[in-house]
């Protein structure tokens, strides 16, 4: 017969009936055929327990069903996944990430001023060299630099609050000088609002530098203003030791005494320019000419106590009178923006509308000066 082939897949001998067929079957193969067939089946056998369905069976926990065997798998793989992992830094491995993975401290208030006191430095010897510049005849005025250098007097005041320093800072109080180097093309008006809001954690670490007790007032309670220093000088600073003087010379003036509440004022000065109008003076040129020298004076007094100052009650804020123009009131939160944080634009170039601002504070005695005035107009 055909080697290695088993007879019984060549012929098929005849099936004996009963329990005796199995027996009856192999005695009538030859042993060759036995033999043979005896190799077939081991080989299948062998076969069958290596393979890999086999293997999975006999390590599969013979208690649990097909469907139970993916559950046992993700079991593995979340006691896996719990072992624990060296924890990521907080920092997110970022700009100013320390080596050993902390989480880096925010500056203080005090490091913050320190910062924007040196850029204020800065942006001084930037103003510096655009006069020299125009000096020298290089240009008429600097300009050529592409950017300008203002300078602001920045003041604060308290609203509806309660702390220990409600009095003192119950009316404008400055504290700090701000300098904005911007492109020549801006508008420093839109600009300021939006410089004094990102800085005002410096501005207020400049006043309680020298009120220490602004540090117990609640931040949202405070209002910011600001004005040209060169308004300041004039209107606020060099009348400060005038004021007296200017005061008393209006009283005398209108004709009232000191102490004298803003409706006796008002109702003074209506008086007195009822009493000059030109009409009281038809035909009587050189009388005319003396009431109207008059009523300047007048006018002048009425605006030295506070007068057409509206319903505004900021003595601050009355200062100078109609002349002091530039004083730019309580800013809105909406201005201000979001207090505290950096703008797009301080990282930005100057000529592309960037600019940058630095923060001085004034000389303690002159916040103190005001807090003084505050708290004595308060009793």
């Amino acid at each position: 017969g055909s080697r290695g082939v088993p007879p019984l897949a060549r012929s098929s001998p005849p099936r004996p009936p009963g329990p005796a067929r199995p027996a009856l079957w192999l005695s009538l193969l030859s042993a060759r055929s036995q033999m043979q067939a005896l190799s077939v089946l081991l080989a299948a056998s062998v076969a069958f327990t290596l393979s890999p369905v086999h293997q999975l069976a006999r390590i599969t926990p013979a208690h649990l069903s097909r469907h139970d065997q993916p559950l046992a798998l993700a079991t593995k793989a979340k006691k896996k996944s719990s072992v624990k992992q060296p924890m990521a830094s907080k920092s997110g491995g970022g700009f100013g990430k320390k080596p050993d993975g902390a989480a880096v401290a925010a500056p203080s208030a005090a490091e913050l001023l320190k910062k924007s006191m040196d850029l204020y430095d800065q942006i001084q010897r930037d103003q510096r060299l655009l006069v020299s510049s125009g000096e020298d005849g290089s240009s008429d005025s600097g300009s050529d630099l592409g950017f300008s250098v203002s300078e602001y007097v920045v003041t604060v005041r308290l609203t509806d609050c309660v702390s220990e320093a409600a009095d003192a800072f119950a009316d404008w109080v400055p504290i700090c000088v701000l300098n904005l180097k911007c492109s020549t093309s801006a508008d420093t008006r839109e600009l300021m609002p939006q410089a004094i809001g990102a800085s005002v954690k410096e501005i207020l670490e400049a006043g309680c530098a020298s009120v220490s007790m602004l540090r117990k007032a609640p931040r949202t309670k405070v209002q910011y203003a600001y004005e040209p220093i060169d308004s300041y000088n004039t209107h606020v600073f060099e009348g400060l030791f005038s004021r007296s003087d200017r005061k008393a010379q209006a009283l005398a003036e209108l004709g009232i005494e000191s102490g004298a509440s803003p409706a006796d004022v008002k109702k003074a000065h209506r008086k007195l320019m009822m009493t000059l109008h030109p009409d009281r003076f038809v035909g009587d040129e050189e009388g005319a000419a003396a009431a109207n020298d008059r009523m300047i004076r007048v006018q002048q007094a009425y605006e030295e106590l506070g007068g057409g100052q509206g319903s505004a009650t900021s003595g601050y804020a009355a200062i100078g009178g109609k002349g002091r123009v530039d004083f730019s009131g309580a800013l809105t939160r909406e201005q201000l923006g979001a207090l505290g944080q950096p703008r797009v634009a301080q990282q930005m170039a100057i000529d592309r509308q960037g600019w940058r601002c630095g923060i001085y504070p004034l000389e303690p005695s002159v916040c103190q000066e005001f807090t003084l005035r505050n708290v004595m107009a308060a009793k």
